[in-house]
């Protein structure tokens, strides 16, 4: 029998033997779990750059249609539908490399930072791009302008809103240096 040398009380080796093997245990049955729950996570995600392209295409010709109906408006509104056209190639960029980070970098390391920050860079323009097709709504007269704009309008911000929610979801997935990786990018 082993005695504490600070309480004087016995202590059993074999205990202290096996509970290094029992963290270890405890500690590897966490990381395996997490592990596999992370591999197994849904992949739906790998298409979506694809689609926000796809979708803002589809609004950035219904706005060059609308465009050309009105000369008053019809030249800014052009110059918005080419903004967010490029946008929209920016910001599928910056999500299919997101999503090309591999699952066990990604618990590891952490997301990729650097391009959802590009992302949200990209998702600032098309606010502004917004507010302003809301100001050229505004000034507008005819009736059936306005309301293709403000169709348009509720289409960017439905699509704003799911790359937003693409971000997020990724900037809190779980990582064990992600919190490290992170205090060097910004």
């Amino acid at each position: 029998m082993v005695y504490d040398k600070y309480m004087n009380k016995p202590q059993n080796s074999q205990f202290r033997q096996y509970g290094k093997y029992s963290v270890f245990a405890v500690v590897f049955a966490v990381v395996f779990l997490s592990f596999s729950s992370f591999v197994s996570a849904d992949s739906s995600s790998k298409e979506q750059g694809k689609e926000h392209r796809s979708s803002v295409s589809k609004v950035v010709q219904e706005l060059r249609k609308t465009a050309s109906q009105n000369g008053g408006i019809g030249q800014e509104v052009s110059s918005i539908a080419k903004e967010q056209e490029d946008s929209a190639k920016k910001i599928e960029e910056a999500m299919d490399k997101v999503d090309m980070a591999g699952r066990f970098r990604t618990l590891f390391i952490g997301t990729d930072y650097k391009n959802l920050g590009a992302l949200r860079s990209e998702l600032i323009k098309t606010q502004s791009a917004i507010d302003r097709l809301t100001k050229a709504m505004e000034r507008t007269t005819d009736m059936d302008i306005k309301a293709n704009l403000q169709k348009q309008i509720d289409a960017l911000k439905t699509i704003q809103k799911k790359a937003e929610t693409f971000a997020n979801d990724h900037e809190s997935q779980f990582s064990f240096l992600g919190w490290f990786v992170k205090l060097f990018v910004k």
